[in-house]
């Protein structure tokens, strides 16, 4: 073999040993995101209750379509819709649901399934809802407020609202909503578990949907407590947008529409989670 030869194969393979961990990254980058893939942002409380995990294998081995999922709470969610970084939405927030649509920001509205709003902590307080908060502030006792703009954040600020209509003591509206003036009152900026979990190891009360109370009871020493109020009903429901995957995401409403038995089959300690439909 000529030295020509020899220098021009030494060359090649010089170049071949400095581009190649180029190529490598580039390669390794670029992982090719499949088009039947959906974004969905939904409530951390439905995500802690373990129900789409039950939901999401079945919706993608019946249609095909991967759902990757962001928990925030309800207001994040929606924030996430206004900038196209989610392609379609599960929320438990109706007032602010309806306004998102009027806004124009949403195709429609379906709620697909429900259940209510308890309290949980180390006992049983006295009176109905509005006397039962009153008695934690009272009583200087402590309170967990997932202070992250979701539906319960929103839930827990109606309540305290029905508490300063019959309580003298001080209420405050801040960057952290509608609360007492109270040093009790201890604001995290988490999701559902974190509040429970939080709540507790400090042995304090927190509003949490019944359903993430329920698959997390056999963890924690808290209890729940039931009120028949109207306003503690919780609605979910899936908002459609408009964007290329509004095929896709169709899909993924009628589903959730057509499958109530998983809902209303979804039990943890033989108590039933959910209901379908609307309430």
């Amino acid at each position: 073999m000529s030295c020509l030869l020899i220098k021009m194969n030494r060359a090649i393979l010089l170049i071949f040993v400095f581009i190649l961990p180029c190529l490598q990254g580039c390669l390794g980058t670029s992982e090719k995101v499949s088009d039947q893939t959906i974004r969905l942002a939904t409530t951390t409380s439905m995500r802690d209750s373990g129900l789409l995990a039950e939901l999401l294998p079945v919706f993608t081995e019946e249609t095909g379509i991967d759902v990757d999922v962001i928990a925030v709470g309800s207001g994040a969610a929606m924030n996430l819709a206004k900038t196209n970084d989610v392609d379609v939405l599960i929320s438990h927030s109706p007032v602010n649901e309806i306004q998102f649509i009027e806004d124009g920001y949403g195709v429609n509205r379906t709620t697909f399934a429900w259940n209510r709003f308890v309290l949980i902590g180390p006992d049983k307080l006295p009176g109905n809802l509005t006397e039962a908060m009153s008695s934690l502030v009272n009583g200087n006792k402590c309170f967990i407020s997932r202070g992250d703009s979701s539906g319960t954040h929103i839930k827990e600020q109606d309540v305290w609202r029905s508490v300063a209509k019959v309580e003298d003591f001080s209420f405050i509206d801040n960057g952290l909503g509608y609360h007492p003036d109270w040093e009790g009152y201890q604001s995290i900026g988490q999701g559902m578990g974190a509040a429970i979990t939080i709540a507790d190891e400090l042995e304090c009360w927190t509003l949490s949907d019944k359903g993430t109370a329920l698959f997390r009871l056999d963890n924690i020493e808290l209890n729940i407590q039931e009120f028949e109020s109207p306003e503690l009903v919780n609605p979910y429901s899936v908002l459609l947008l408009e964007n290329d995957k509004l095929v896709e995401t169709t899909i993924f409403q009628e589903f959730l529409l057509n499958n109530q038995d998983i809902i209303d089959n979804y039990m943890v300690g033989n108590q039933t989670l959910f209901e379908s439909g609307a309430p």
